[in-house]
């Protein structure tokens, strides 16, 4: 337990974890800026990206090539404030027409907080199936527990206006409140950032609490089933597949570098189904 504690606290990208045992750990402030430095990209992603696969990790993986209408809940959201002239980019989910389900870190810091979702999307260039809308501070509703850490990472963002439906950009069903499935052993999707222009994802095996050592709050995927993801984003969403189609599980919440083989934390949602239903139009199936 005492490597795994050591391990955790050198390569954390987030500012704090939850242990099995309840216990948040806060992280160091360098910790911190270097995960702000991540998030932080200018409007234009590089299209010609560095190869990001690591050497000296043969799990490591750029994903798979997303297809046209793979992902129609993904959003890629953009946060601005008054205070900084740089745009942080980070991702959600379509949950209604009106509401992206996404994290609460990097809405959080500044009163005046505002942006824009792109929906439908593929690749930057791809404008004809792009939807792009606006939000502003007060369509913004972060849980009233969330600290800065990984306790409660989620928000929800109410649009300006309602997405256009259709086979690109479409809402995401969430677990029903009869639904008490842990989804153990069951294969998750995630969705990443874009490589050499186009966006990518992975799949992978959702881990027991018990054997990722994480509080409840929280599900694990296992990159040695599936892969070391070299393109992930915070706030994507984990999806699973049932007899009745796509469910969105999980939020990215927590991720390790490439080079590393640990387990991708997300939120739980399925624990968070009142405050969801409370902060947005979402109406869960029984």
């Amino acid at each position: 337990m005492q490597i795994y504690k050591a391990v955790v606290i050198m390569f954390l990208c987030e500012i704090g974890i939850v242990l099995s045992n309840g216990e948040e750990l806060q992280l160091p402030l360098s910790i911190e800026e270097e995960f702000n430095q991540e998030l932080h990209h200018p409007n234009e992603l590089n299209t010609n990206q560095v190869r990001l696969i690591s050497e000296s990790n043969n799990l490591s993986t750029d994903g798979y090539d997303v297809y046209p209408g793979q992902f129609p809940y993904h959003a890629i959201v953009n946060i601005k404030n008054d205070r900084e002239a740089s745009t942080t980019v980070t991702s959600g989910s379509l949950i209604t027409p009106n509401y992206i389900l996404t994290c609460a870190l990097g809405l959080h810091k500044h009163e005046n907080t505002y942006g824009f979702v792109e929906l439908g999307y593929r690749y930057r260039a791809d404008r004809e199936r792009q939807q792009v809308i606006d939000f502003t501070r007060s369509g913004i509703n972060i849980h009233p527990q969330f600290t800065g850490g990984s306790l409660n990472n989620i928000a929800t963002i109410r649009l300006e206006h309602p997405v256009t439906l259709n086979r690109y950009v479409h809402p995401i069903r969430l677990p029903r409140l009869s639904d008490n499935r842990t989804f153990e052993m069951m294969e998750g999707t995630a969705p990443g950032r874009q490589y050499n222009g186009t966006m990518r994802y992975l799949r992978n095996q959702i881990m027991s609490n018990d054997d990722c050592l994480m509080n409840k709050q929280f599900i694990c995927t296992n990159a040695y089933i599936g892969g070391a993801f070299c393109n992930r984003m915070y706030g994507a969403g984990l999806v699973v597949e049932d007899e009745s189609g796509p469910i969105l599980i999980g939020l990215t919440n927590l991720i390790y570098s490439c080079s590393l083989n640990n387990s991708i934390l997300y939120m739980r949602l399925s624990l968070l189904r009142d405050w969801i239903a409370n902060s947005s139009n979402y109406v869960f199936d029984f």
